[in-house]
């Protein structure tokens, strides 16, 4: 019997797909086909185009705005109207803004046109501070008259935000940490006590990460009479330190630090809380809303809307600190009381942030989503009720909120299937469904609506060529026009000898099914013998199977070098998302096991395939790729031969608490579970037979170098990983060397097991300060460390990128031509490396 129950498994291919967008006609000769290359992947010159259109809130529905790419000039068009109104000559502008800045020079990065009006706020000099966020400067200009306003004088790189308020006669923005507001021609500064550690509007760097992935926390009433923030204390968040060595191509005898104010794991949050300010009484300042949620040490506020037509209600939803336990709260302007609009525990997981909520217009009614009955659909509540009506329902799930209308809600799901995306109408009278998609074929679809919702552009993903269409809400089966069908791209792919890709499910003996896409080299021949690439991310609730097209990816192009020729497999095991609350649940507080187990479930059962080189099975990963990367050769080295394992997370201890808690609770309460989720095991490391490479970048503000600077000192010293209760701490062996299960089976009959019982019923072993065992270090020959100077996450400063692939690239090279002939040489070496 197989490890992980192969005897019991089937697989269900779904259907394959070839990425070749064109064959030649039958009495045509077919020209000769080349391979993607390492630079064509790189350059995204074989990427597909898309068309983005910048919807006007204000004119009639259907106007956008149009910027031309060559002059930078702004105009006003319309989708019916072949006619465009010039909104703002960018040369013009320049030459203002040139004057202003007394020849300085000054770049233009965007535009907010004013609801309403014809004046325009204008970015200039952005510069880039975390991932959503920047500082830049702001002008207001008036394309009429000429006239160049400065938002404010005191500006010079030190905006963190600025936007119109609905009415378009006010102007919101955040300076130094401080919110004010800018109406007819005047600021008014309505707070005083931002700071270093204080935000007020703006997000710090863990809720501008974790919570809202946007630039602001600024909301305007629908009216324009009122504003809400949320005001951000950090005082008590520890700070961590990145050093940068390089500043532009120079370095300095001293490396420069960033201090970051990153809670980790089980430390000291920031504070929240939520602010008003009534827009005609700006001499009034801020007033605090006080409401009963949870400790100020155990709040979290996850989104913040208005859900009126002008400003009688304001709902926010709260959330304690490991986000199982959820609030709805909304303050009734008529009453000026707030109350709970709806409250929900959850003992077997945690609750997702969906930011969802969405007003009904001009009924008094919103909707959101929520996976309360183990799938997440749409509910609808009443703006003073305290119940919800559920809208939606089945094993399916509604993954976004497209448009709301006063009568009808417009979504998008996977109804048809978890790894496909189709659109739908709802009417919210008699909840009669009509689909806006072909939805008996598979598709990823997704669409932008205009302001009011008249208009949409419907963008078609994959699996085939994606393309793009106008279609009015009048008449969704008959498109206004074609924006985007990637003609050229076609053409220029009928050039190439592409990878077929194919979708399947393979079913696991405790009855689950995970889904798999499977790419195969060019021109492949089955009996032959290819390695084979598992690619994983595997975070909670992501997904890497969707049916989207793949053409010219890095996974392509590996599958098509002659000298690579990876079959590359991508699989979504437990914890990922869209197919139901208990598939995602299962990986609560053991982050890391169920995940690499699936890993390997797929791997071996792949391994048996007749045209697998079951001695090459290589695991890449990135970010919690990475990290899941790692535990499948900590886990199962018997079935990977090598890993890629690039900016991971080797310790949740050392992991932002937002995130990490969310999935792991609090290390104070389950220590054990942490340390076995972290990478503290390095037999499979020292098993792995064509070792592992590590990446990192060592100005990372996300997943920290020291992630993997531990990891390596692990690996060199056989140390001890992090353990919440003790400076030293042991390894635990999940795998013997014959790749047997050591100590308790890890399952019974229930796939979706849930914490509540001991932790230890779901890890092979605990890890008790009185269990401690030694490991041996790994040999040098296993393991290569390239870490990438002040570079971020994605790994991109100084041209980091083609270096990083390229060495990837390499590894894969040496991996497949690995020969067993050169055991007693391989075995030689390492004699004499013990014996230095």
């Amino acid at each position: 019997m197989y490890l992980f129950g192969l005897l019991f498994a089937y697989i269900s291919i779904a259907h394959a797909i070839s990425f070749y967008p064109q064959a030649p006609l039958a009495n045509e000769p077919a020209p000769p086909k080349k391979r993607l290359s390492f630079n064509d992947v790189l350059s995204g010159s074989l990427r597909p185009e898309s068309t983005s259109l910048q919807w006007a809130s204000s004119g009639e529905d259907g106007s956008y705005i149009e910027i031309n790419q060559t002059t930078q000039d702004l105009w006003l068009a319309h989708v019916l109207h072949e006619k465009r109104e010039l909104l703002i000559n960018a040369t013009e502008l320049t030459g203002l803004l040139d004057k202003h800045n007394q020849g300085r020079g000054v770049s233009i990065n965007g535009y907010k046109i004013q609801p309403g009006g014809r004046k325009v706020l204008v970015t200039t000099n952005y510069t880039k501070l975390y991932r959503w966020s920047g500082f830049a400067d702001y002008f207001i200009y008036d394309p009429e008259t000429g006239d160049l306003d400065t938002l404010d004088e005191r500006q010079p790189g030190e905006i963190r935000y600025a936007g119109w308020s609905p009415s378009g006669d006010s102007v919101a923005y955040v300076l130094r940490n401080n919110l004010y507001i800018y109406r007819d021609g005047r600021s008014t500064q309505i707070t005083h006590d931002g700071g270093a550690d204080v935000f007020n509007g703006v997000p710090d760097w863990i809720y501008e990460e974790e919570i809202f992935s946007s630039t602001n926390t600024i909301w305007f009433s629908p009216d324009s009479q009122y504003l809400a923030f949320l005001r951000f204390d950090e005082t008590d968040v520890p700070t961590y330190r990145i050093p940068y060595y390089m500043t532009g191509q120079q370095a300095t005898p001293y490396p420069r630090e960033l201090e970051l104010k990153y809670p980790k794991a089980g430390q000291p949050i920031p504070t929240v809380t939520l602010h008003l300010v009534g827009l005609n009484d700006l001499d009034k300042g801020a007033t605090k809303i006080d409401f009963d949620a949870f400790e100020p040490k155990d709040l979290l506020i996850g989104e913040v809307v208005w859900v009126t037509d002008a400003h009688s209600h304001l709902a926010w939803k709260c959330f304690n600190r490991v986000q199982d336990h959820e609030k709805l709260i909304v303050l009734d302007f008529t009453s000026n009381q707030t109350f709970i609009a709806t409250e929900r525990k959850e003992s077997n997981g945690w609750i997702d942030n969906t930011q969802s909520i969405r007003y009904v217009p001009r009924m008094n009614y919103y909707i959101y989503l929520s996976d309360e009955d183990g799938w997440t659909h749409v509910y609808l509540q009443y703006v003073n009720a305290t119940k919800p009506l559920q809208l939606t329902k089945g094993e399916w799930e509604v993954t976004k909120i497209l448009h709301v209308s006063s009568d009808t809600v417009y979504y998008q799901s996977t109804e048809r299937d978890s790894t496909e995306r189709h659109v739908y109408s709802l009417d919210l009278e008699f909840l009669n469904k009509a689909a806006l998609v072909n939805d008996t074929e598979a598709g990823y679809y997704s669409t932008s609506f205009s302001h009011k919702g008249d208009y949409y552009v419907l963008s078609f993903g994959g699996p085939g060529l994606p393309r793009q269409e106008l279609f009015s809400i009048n008449d969704t089966g008959n498109s206004i026009k074609v924006l985007q069908n990637n003609d050229k791209l076609a053409k220029e792919l009928s050039n190439y000898e592409l990878p077929t890709a194919s979708w399947t499910t393979i079913k696991h003996s405790d009855g689950f099914e995970l889904n798999v896409l499977e790419m195969r080299p060019p021109s492949f021949d089955p009996q032959k013998k290819y390695p084979l690439l598992l690619n994983p991310y595997g975070g909670p609730g992501s997904q890497e199977t969707g049916k989207i097209f793949g053409g010219a990816s890095w996974w392509a192009y590996l599958a098509s070098d002659p000298q690579l020729e990876y079959v590359v497999l991508t699989v979504d095991g437990r914890g990922t998302g869209f197919k139901g609350k208990g598939f995602r649940s299962a990986i609560t507080s053991r982050l890391g096991h169920y995940e690499a187990l699936d890993q390997a479930f797929a791997a071996e059962f792949w391994s048996n395939k007749s045209y697998i080189d079951s001695d090459k099975i290589v695991v890449q990963g990135w970010s919690y790729g990475g990290y899941l990367a790692g535990k499948c050769i900590e886990l199962a080295s018997n079935i990977f031969s090598s890993a890629i394992i690039t900016a991971p997370v080797s310790s949740w201890l050392f992991y932002d608490a937002f995130y990490t808690e969310r999935y792991m609770k609090l290390p104070q309460d389950l220590p054990d579970a942490y340390y076995l989720s972290s990478i503290h095991n390095t037999t499979g490391f020292s098993n792995a037979r064509g070792g592992v490479l590590l990446q990192h970048g060592t100005g990372d503000d996300n997943v920290h170098f020291q992630h993997s600077a531990v990891l390596l000192d692990l690996l060199m010293t056989g140390g001890t990983a992090a353990h919440p209760n003790s400076s030293t701490s042991e390894a635990i062996s999940v795998l013997n060397l014959e790749g047997n299960i050591v100590g308790p089976k890890f399952h019974d009959n229930d796939p979706f097991q849930h914490p509540g019982q001991s932790v230890d019923l779901f890890f092979t072993a605990s890890a008790t300060n009185s269990s401690i065992q030694t490991q041996n270090p790994v040999s040098p020959s296993k393991i290569t460390a390239q870490f990438f100077t002040d570079s971020d996450h994605r790994i991109e400063f100084h041209g980091s990128t083609h270096f990083l692939r390229k060495q990837m690239a390499r590894w894969l090279y040496r991996e497949k031509r690995r020969k067993e002939v050169n055991k007693e040489e391989v075995e030689a070496e390492e004699q004499w490396l013990e014996s230095l």
